[in-house]
């Protein structure tokens, strides 16, 4: 390999999703698995389905095109409303939307008509997060209005929470969306197919026991992708298995030197004015990776001893000084990703994709099985004798 790379553990992630949807099933929910953490990776979107996932969401166009182009036909769930230009390609090419704005829901009915089709929606509402979604008091007139377009239907009623505000979902403001939900159904005279109450952040309510009842669709992404580790921060669910994408880069230098930079201190390169402790003399490394492909951030370096100080935009400075052994130029140093991480480094296209099943060994010397569909840009492929790697 020749740079920066995400190994994207696929049978970690069919587990981690058969496991949500066998919970979720108990409670009568169904789980719309979401791959925009890996650009819409198609082997990622077939290792869902195969742990059985109802269908797959999505927020990028063109990751929901590379879905399609790979054949996927399971049900696709597009995550943000689209602009007035793009409208034609929500009704050709998804099942349903997420959607809040009256103007947009009238165009897709329009252009639905004229193909002669009904296109699904799910009507947001804002329960406080103060993302998407329309505000509680407005539901009726909303409803009253969409219900004269022929060519849209509302599917479902669905909320975001934690993703902007950070507010989490409680057994109130979802007890609140079920209202919500009732409330339409009355209104149409017919029953919604989906109340979605949001996203992995509200599996911890599901396992405790304090979902609402009437919420029968989940839209999961982290928990199947990390394994829950943002989302059960405290108290992981032990079923799930994290470290399903990991991050490798190449060590290109090792050298002892200061702790703290040498002459007068101004801004970095991104306009902060770092502060560095007096350490003495550190033994340092940078890897192959910065700011440019990666939120530096939210790398955890897996070796013991291996510390994060910071980075530019093309370079990674850890402090090496515990790790036993010590680095040396040309090994690889491994790294758990935050989800804001992984984001990043799956949009990246300086940083290679490797879909594998099972890996073994995330340092760069054992990797197995790499699949052969071809996935987003940077994927490699292994070659038969599995001794070195190709574009």
């Amino acid at each position: 390999m020749s740079g920066p790379q995400v190994a994207i553990d696929l049978g970690r992630i069919e587990r981690n999703a058969r496991t949500i949807v066998d919970r979720c099933a108990l409670s009568g929910i169904k789980v719309f698995g979401v791959t925009k953490g890996t650009c819409g990776m198609p082997q990622v979107a077939r290792a869902m389905l195969r742990g059985g996932v109802a269908g797959v969401a999505e927020s990028r166009f063109e990751n929901i095109r590379r879905l399609r182009d790979s054949g996927i036909n399971a049900p696709i769930m597009l995550l943000r409303s689209p602009p007035m230009a793009r409208v034609e390609e929500v009704v050709r090419t998804v099942d349903i939307s997420l959607q809040s704005e009256l103007a947009t829901i009238r165009e897709l009915s329009r252009i639905a008509e004229r193909m002669g089709r009904v296109h699904d929606i799910m009507l947001m509402i804002d329960l406080g997060d103060l993302r998407e979604g329309i505000w509680p008091n407005d539901l009726v007139p909303t409803v009253e209005q969409i219900l004269a377009l022929k060519g849209v239907r509302i599917a479902g009623i669905g909320t975001n929470l934690g993703c902007f505000g950070a507010i989490m979902p409680t057994e109130e403001n979802l007890g609140q969306l079920v209202a919500h939900a009732y409330k339409a159904e009355r209104l149409s005279g017919a029953r919604l197919d989906w109340i979605s109450g949001g996203a992995s952040s509200s599996l911890t309510l599901l396992l405790e026991g304090r979902l609402p009842a009437g919420i029968n669709n989940l839209r999961v992404g982290e928990a199947i992708l990390q394994g829950g580790v943002e989302t059960f921060r405290e108290t992981p669910w032990a079923e799930l298995e994290p470290d399903a994408c990991r991050l490798t880069s190449d060590i290109i230098e090792v050298k002892l030197k200061p702790s703290r930079p040498i002459g007068q201190s101004g801004y970095d390169a991104f306009g902060n004015q770092p502060v560095f402790p007096d350490e003495g003399d550190r033994l340092r490394a940078i890897a192959n990776i910065g700011r440019e492909d990666v939120l530096i951030e939210g790398l955890t370096p897996i070796a013991k001893g291996v510390r994060v100080l910071g980075a530019s935009s093309d370079h990674l400075l850890l402090d090496v000084t515990d790790a036993d052994p010590p680095p040396a130029v040309g090994d690889r140093v491994a790294f758990r990703m935050s989800y804001g991480a992984m984001l990043l480094a799956m949009t990246s296209e300086y940083v290679e994709k490797a879909p594998m099943h099972d890996v073994e060994d995330f340092s760069g010397r054992k990797m197995v099985q790499i699949t052969a569909e071809p996935a987003a840009a940077g994927i490699l492929a292994r070659e038969a004798t599995g001794a070195r790697w190709r574009r």
